[in-house]
C-alpha cells in the first residue's frame, strides 16, 4: 500500500488510519484514546482515534492558538 487510508465510523466516532497492510500483533495507547497498532515486525500498521471529533477539535484549537502567537 502506498497511500494511507482514512476510515471514519460516525456512529462510534472512531477515526482509523491504515498505514500499511498487515495483521495486528500488538498495540500501544500513546495518549488517551489514541492507539497505534503494530505488526509482528513492530512496524506501525494503523492508528485508531477514539472520540475523534473531540480529539481533533482540541488539537485544532491548540494549533490555531499557536499560530496566533507566532
Amino acid at each position: 500500500m502506498n497511500k494511507p487510508i482514512l476510515n471514519y465510523d460516525r456512529t462510534n466516532d472512531i477515526l482509523y488510519l491504515v498505514i500499511r497492510d498487515g495483521e495486528e500483533h500488538h498495540f500501544v495507547e500513546t495518549a488517551e484514546g489514541i492507539v497505534v497498532e503494530f505488526d509482528e515486525s513492530n512496524q506501525p500498521i494503523g492508528i485508531e482515534i477514539f472520540d475523534a471529533s473531540h480529539v481533533l477539535f482540541r488539537a485544532m484549537e491548540r494549533s490555531d492558538l499557536a499560530l496566533a502567537y507566532d
